[in-house]
């Protein structure tokens, strides 16, 4: 359904005179409204709510930031009592279990505090 836009009100169309001929004399609304004697606060105001910031129809959902893509589900497993792990690292209050021993450039990567430490 397409929705027909409605008349601006005289202080609204006054509103957007005022922000044109700032924008024409090339001067910021403030400098405008100081040599017009204008509140700017309230051309501002008038100006962000013409601006469809405010209006009462919901906004449709954002796309997820990068950074919740980045996270990944990690499943806790209960400690066993027999080791099933071919190496395992006590590293700053972790435990790292590998079912096979892993290069030592990952492991020299990992205890010097690198954060990209993949294998």
């Amino acid at each position: 359904m397409k929705k027909t836009p409605r008349r601006l009100t005289r202080r609204e169309q006054a509103c957007l005179d005022h922000v044109r001929r700032a924008r024409a004399g090339k001067m910021s609304l403030a400098q405008y409204c100081r040599k017009k004697g204008l509140n700017v606060q309230s051309l501002y105001n008038l100006r962000y709510q013409l601006s469809g910031k405010r209006s009462a129809q919901p906004k449709a959902p954002t796309k997820k930031s990068r950074r919740e893509d980045k996270f990944v589900a990690v499943q806790v497993a209960a400690e066993t009592a027999a080791p099933s792990a071919a190496c395992r690292l006590h590293l700053k209050g972790l435990l790292i279990e590998c079912a096979s021993l892993p290069p030592t450039v990952w492991i020299a990567g990992l205890m010097a505090g690198g954060a990209d430490a993949v294998r």
